[in-house]
């Protein structure tokens, strides 16, 4: 049934684009595209403002209840993704997200779904810390590589070198058409 939303959306899209170009012209319903694109971009980079340094609080372990400009930068950044996404339907369902009543109502409904999944619901994987594999490796004891990893015990070393251009000493000769 997801499946046949998610079809039906661009199908939709198409046909109204279609219409309302016709009603007021292909160059009009470009523009508002253009415009509605740079929109979006502008939404989303403001949103990232305000989501990173509390996203971050959240990934340290200093989680705290959903905020209200949590959320409200949430709802902006998905409504400047789909004000970037080229319909009239999304640029309608952007405009939504960016209402104070339906934010209100997602908020809600995101509290109820955090509390039903644990504070680890925003974590980084969705997983609330725990591995999809319960535990384990999905390559079993020692990963891919065996029982050791050949690049130590942790992930946190770095190799730090430089390249440079090494030019051979001999001359290649160049073969000429006098010479075959």
């Amino acid at each position: 049934m997801k499946g046949l939303f998610l079809l039906a959306i661009p199908v939709a899209e198409i046909i109204l684009s279609i219409w309302l170009g016709s009603k007021i012209g292909g160059w009009m319903l470009l523009l508002w595209f253009v415009m509605a694109f740079f929109v979006g971009r502008q939404l989303m980079r403001s949103a990232t403002q305000v989501l990173m340094p509390q996203m971050a609080k959240m990934q340290s372990g200093q989680t705290e209840d959903m905020s209200s400009d949590l959320l409200a930068a949430l709802c902006t950044a998905l409504a400047g993704f789909l004000f970037i996404l080229p319909g009239v339907i999304t640029d309608g369902m952007g405009l939504l997200l960016l209402l104070p009543p339906v934010q209100a109502l997602m908020r809600g409904q995101l509290s109820a779904a955090m509390k039903g999944r644990g504070q680890g619901f925003m974590m980084m994987g969705g997983f609330g810390g725990q591995s999809p594999f319960g535990g384990q490796s999905p390559f079993g004891q020692g990963g891919p590589f065996g029982q050791g990893s050949p690049f130590g015990q942790g992930n946190s070393q770095v190799f730090d070198g430089e390249a440079r251009e090494v030019k051979p000493d001999t001359e290649v000769k160049r073969i000429d058409r006098k010479d075959l």
